[in-house]
């Protein structure tokens, strides 16, 4: 209804569980990482709860979404007491038949189940959402099932997943033997007012948002009434796109958002359906005017003209009403009774403490009453100027400012090094490691106010290399927060450390980010133009990334950094492992750099070509399975173009010749090569047509990377090939600065 007019390519507020809209605030990551641990771990038993519609069930779908075909797995989301036999639901969700079995026969069979996977190399999960509705009796059944076991290795890992009154349940001193076998538990919270703004910024990037739709009041009001909860934020974010679409208005702002909730609240059925208090009723028509006052207030508030004023009164014996009406506070003065009653009782107050007064007062010489009003009285000397103390002012709490994130930048490999250091600025500590006995360069960057690593040049990697200056940054900055990966020879742009330390605050779930990238030196129309379309994909959310990325200090940790055992791909498979974890990789539009390559120095089409190769094929080992399929593509596009289809020429080839033979003097030999040829040359001018008009026929440099691209793919063979049986895993190709 309203994606087009947003520049959106979906819905981003559904309140459908949809893991690819997952936010990764901190809550979030933890319980899945409790979750992963669980599985990968054989915990046993894991137990997630949370409030009504914090995430629990999106969670669990994520799960399922990362598990390999090593697992068979049963989700069971409507189970109940008295309704129908547990074992009956357990094997209905592993697909088993059930009908017409004794409970002894159920048992029997899914123990024989269990047993048979296990036997075939696969774990059985089991996840039970909305498990507060299991009785105690099913509890302990599964307890039992938990005791399946094959020697020391436990058939059955179990999830549950439930809201609160699971916690309540589980706690029960008869639960003590379940409780005990819990190896990995989470409770997942709401969401603060910070993680409200990230989760609402993060759902409209993953919807297609390229710029800020919610304004700051919109989001506080949002943050308010939904108490942080994410189903709620849906509701009341999804309508409000409704409310801007209606009125052509590309931002919402909090007048949108108070109309929403004054709407749910008047005309709508539940309100805003969020656990929690509510919200203290303002002295004011700001952004929670709509919120009912207390009953102090309704006395002295005049009502507007022709406004619905539903009551919030409720008679003894009735049920608590589920959310409050909504009311405006009018700024009015007292009505004249009013004012009279407010009188009256103030002299009632004054006679009470007149009385108490007046009878301790006749202990003193006071001046008698009887006296004339009209005497004399002696001039009093003036009150001397009162000076305050500081002592009699409580300080008061200030705030502390935030402080600026802290950022380091990790420089390695061979390249322009002065230009690297000097695009880095002076607000970054810088470390760059350089190999044992490359004085030039160490010399270099030491003269540049740079600190330097230096590491034997025996098996070192870009993983080795990096991890060590990330190792030596984390010494000099305990506090460093976010890290720059940089290859000698790419120039930052200024505004780009700014830039991603911004986004990465505003999006706390994604861990790896990088920009565009631009040829600083004249190099091939064939590189201008790959660099000008994006090598490594459209902004937005990305698999992988460059060699040169931004990336968040914990994450970075958490993962345990680089693989040093790869002499390729080292920030792809970061990535990889990353997302695996939970976190996001992104591509923004912003410009992160250029890459510096001197004029004559630069690496040819061919060297590029077997270089790109090479990296396909090691990067399809690495991680070409499903659901990744790194360069499976590509690695595959390879062989075929660069291998089958130059073979099948050749044998097209000498097939026409023999025939020509076979039939000659009738037909001329040259004539069959000269249509095989032809053929090849009619299917390559297809693919590269198809390919520029791919790119935008209309642009030169599309027909000369396409052309590029086609013949390409036979040195990419050639790395294919060296990879694969040259004997140069231990030695990938040089690469330049990217």
């Amino acid at each position: 209804m309203y994606e087009e007019f947003f520049g959106l390519t979906e819905k981003p507020f559904s309140i459908q569980p949809d893991p690819s809209f997952l936010y990764w605030g901190r809550g979030h990551r933890l319980a899945y990482a409790m979750l992963e641990y669980g599985v990968l771990n054989h915990a046993g038993i894991s137990v997630i709860t949370g409030e009504v519609g914090c995430g629990k069930t999106t969670l669990i779908h994520r799960l399922l979404d990362q598990l390999s075909g090593t697992h068979s797995v049963a989700l069971l989301s409507n189970i109940q007491a008295g309704r129908g036999d547990l074992l009956s639901w357990v094997l209905m969700g592993f697909g088993q038949p059930f009908a017409g079995k004794s409970h002894v026969e159920l048992f029997e069979q899914l123990q024989q189940f269990f047993i048979s996977e296990y036997a075939q190399g696969r774990r059985v999960i089991l996840i039970i959402d909305e498990a507060q509705n299991l009785s105690i009796d099913m509890l302990e059944e599964l307890r039992m099932l938990s005791n399946i076991n094959a020697g020391k290795d436990q058939l059955l890992q179990l999830i549950l997943a439930g809201q609160p009154q699971l916690k309540d349940l589980l706690n029960r001193p008869d639960m003590l033997q379940l409780a005990q076998r819990i190896g990995s538990d989470f409770h997942l919270t709401p969401l603060s007012r910070e993680e409200v703004d990230a989760y609402i910024d993060t759902r409209l990037s993953i919807a297609g948002a390229r710029r800020r739709i919610f304004s700051e009041d919109a989001i506080d009001l949002i943050a308010e009434q939904s108490k942080g909860v994410p189903r709620v934020i849906n509701v009341i974010a999804d309508t409000a796109l409704v409310y801007a679409f209606s009125a052509q208005q590309p931002t919402v702002d909090g007048e949108i958002v108070r109309n929403v909730i004054r709407d749910k609240y008047e005309f709508g059925v539940f309100g805003i359906a969020a656990r929690g208090e509510q919200p203290a009723a303002p002295q004011h028509d700001g952004p929670t005017a709509f919120v009912r006052p207390e009953k102090a207030e309704r006395s002295s508030e005049r009502r507007e003209p022709n406004l619905r004023i539903a009551s919030s009164s409720r008679r003894d014996g009735e049920d608590e009403p589920r959310m409050p009406s909504p009311r405006r506070i009018s700024r009015v003065e007292p009505e004249p009774a009013a004012e009279k009653r407010v009188s009256a009782v103030s002299r009632r107050e004054t006679a009470a403490l007149r009385a108490q007064i007046e009878p301790a007062a006749e202990l003193f010489s006071a001046p008698s009453r009887a006296e004339p009003e009209d005497v004399e009285l002696e001039p009093e000397e003036a009150a001397p100027a009162y000076e305050p103390s500081f002592a009699e002012f409580p300080e008061e709490d200030i705030a502390p400012q935030p402080e600026e994130p802290v950022v380091g930048i990790v420089v390695a490999g061979a390249g322009e090094l002065d230009a690297t250091i000097n695009s880095a600025g002076d607000e970054c500590r810088i470390i760059y490691v350089a190999k044992t006995g490359d004085e030039g360069a160490a010399s270099a960057a030491r003269q540049a106010g740079v600190d330097v690593l230096e590491i034997a040049d025996r098996a070192l990697t870009p993983g080795r290399a990096r991890n060590a200056g990330y190792r030596e940054l984390k010494k000099q900055a305990p506090d460093l927060k976010y890290v720059q990966f940089i290859e000698a020879g790419f120039v930052l742009d200024p505004r780009w450390v700014e830039t991603a330390t911004r986004f990465m605050e505003r999006r706390p779930e994604v861990a790896v980010i990088e920009g565009s990238v631009s040829e600083s030196a004249a190099k091939s129309k064939e590189q201008n133009a790959a660099a000008a379309r994006g090598v490594w994909g459209e902004p937005g959310e990305a698999q992988i990334t460059g060699s040169s990325a931004f990336v968040r200090a914990a994450a970075f940790e958490s993962a345990g950094g680089f693989r040093g055992d790869l002499i390729v791909n080292e920030t792809a498979d970061l990535c990889i492992r990353l997302r695996r974890r939970g976190s996001h990789v992104w591509r923004v539009e912003d410009p992160m750099g250029a890459r510096i390559v001197p004029t004559g120095k630069s690496e040819g089409w061919w060297s590029r070509a077997v270089r790109r190769g090479f990296e396909y094929a090691h990067g399809a080992d690495l991680h070409g399975a499903p659901p990744e399929l790194l360069f499976a593509r590509e690695n595959s596009r390879a062989i075929f173009w660069g291998a089958i289809f130059p073979a099948l020429i050749v044998i097209g080839a000498g097939a026409a010749v023999a025939l020509t033979i076979m039939f000659a003097p009738l037909v001329n030999p040259l004539l069959g090569i000269a249509g095989v040829f032809g053929l090849a040359a009619l299917i390559s001018a297809l693919k590269i047509v198809g390919r520029a008009v791919s790119f935008g026929a209309g642009r030169p440099s599309a027909w000369s990377t396409a052309m590029s691209e086609h013949f390409g793919h036979l040195p990419e063979f050639i790395g294919v090939w060296r990879f694969h049986f040259g004997g140069a895993r231990m030695k990938a190709p040089a690469r330049g600065a990217n």
